[in-house]
């Protein structure tokens, strides 16, 4: 695996994948001037979840109740500005693939307007006509980029992201992959960027035994 490329895997109905990106859009760049490369990969996070048997936090009331009292917290402490969506949970399958329908120079402004208008705005990301008004408003090809999201290689594109998601043993959103390293959550972004400049925390050797001397034995032989 390249050690020089930074995977940010994440979807627009996940609050703490809103969170990481309000860190992301500010500190992506210095990682590109410090030699990475960065892949902003949007991913449906329901087959990550189910891959393993797993409830969504949504369907876990005590929860989901906990985690949004959490990201309110959070987004308090950092100056966010963080509001209840319009839905949710909702099918975010048309932002993910615009996310992937706009040309690769204006993806992060794209994927920080959906985010926005989600978290933010709390605008209805499931109907069609919202989406193309929001577009339109914000100087996107809209309708070229609406009548996108439905093409098969969009979707086949969305699957392979998908696909490599779990190959690299992501089991949820957000989830940052460098090389072979792989960081869950909002709350992990301190230690990848320790790890990013060298610094990782944790002990290689001891984590190695650890994993020889206690296989999980919930994987199949």
């Amino acid at each position: 695996m390249n050690d020089k490329v930074i995977k940010y895997y994440f979807d627009f109905l996940s609050p703490y994948s809103y969170l990481s990106w309000t860190w992301v859009r500010e500190n992506y760049r210095q990682w590109i001037s410090s030699g990475y490369s960065v892949e902003f990969l949007p991913v449906t996070l329901a087959p990550l979840i189910t891959q393993f048997e797993t409830k969504g936090p949504a369907e876990i009331a005590p929860k989901r109740n906990y985690l949004f009292k959490d990201c309110l917290r959070k987004a308090q402490k950092r100056g966010v500005r963080f509001n209840i969506p319009k839905l949710l949970p909702f099918n975010s399958l048309y932002c993910l693939r615009l996310a992937l329908a706009v040309e690769k120079e204006r993806q992060v402004e794209l994927i920080n307007l959906l985010f926005e208008a989600t978290w933010v705005q709390s605008l209805d990301m499931e109907d069609e006509d919202v989406l193309l008004t929001l577009l339109l408003e914000n100087q996107f090809d809209g309708q070229a980029l609406m009548d996108k999201v439905t093409d098969k290689e969009i979707r086949r594109e969305l699957k392979t992201n998908v696909n490599e998601a779990k190959k690299s043993g992501a089991f949820g959103v957000p989830t940052f992959i460098v090389g072979d390293e792989l960081f869950w959550g909002d709350d992990s972004k301190a230690d990848l960027e320790l790890h990013l400049f060298n610094n990782d925390l944790y002990n290689k050797n001891q984590y190695q035994q650890f994993v020889t001397n206690y296989p999980f034995r919930g994987e199949k032989e």
